[in-house]
């Protein structure tokens, strides 16, 4: 198994498990070339979950809003899924970012701390998305 299908069946696991854990219903898609990784349902809800195997670095977690291949990347749409859940096995966490908060970025990085400089704008806490399982609500 490639080193990249391994982190990505980690992080899988990871947020399934999570899911499980507060009462969610979780979907696999049948084949690789769905746009989602999972489906998650909870009172009648259905949401699509992109989930991204994402590390820390400097104190900040950079989730990529696209998947690449050996001949193309593509952004991830509202077409495609509802949420990225960005696992971070560093602090062992989970982000739930909706993909509908996000505008024209082919990624979104979380600040696990406010800036040194105490800079606020254009920062995001990841602190803000860590495990908001209402975002799938």
């Amino acid at each position: 198994m490639a080193l990249t299908k391994q982190k990505g069946d980690i992080a899988e696991a990871f947020v399934t498990f999570l899911l499980k854990e507060k009462g969610f219903n979780v979907l696999f898609p049948w084949g690789e070339d769905n746009r989602y990784d999972l489906v998650v349902e909870k009172g009648g809800i259905f949401k699509r979950v992109q989930v991204k195997y994402v590390s820390l670095r400097n104190g900040v977690i950079d989730v990529p809003l696209r998947s690449a291949n050996n001949h193309s990347v593509i952004h991830y749409s509202l077409n495609d899924i509802d949420v990225v859940a960005a696992y971070c096995p560093e602090v062992r966490k989970v982000y739930f970012i909706p993909l509908d908060r996000i505008k024209n970025r082919s990624s979104f990085k979380l600040r696990l701390k406010p800036a040194k400089n105490n800079q606020k704008k254009f920062v995001v806490l990841a602190v803000d998305y860590e495990s908001r399982f209402d975002f799938l609500k």
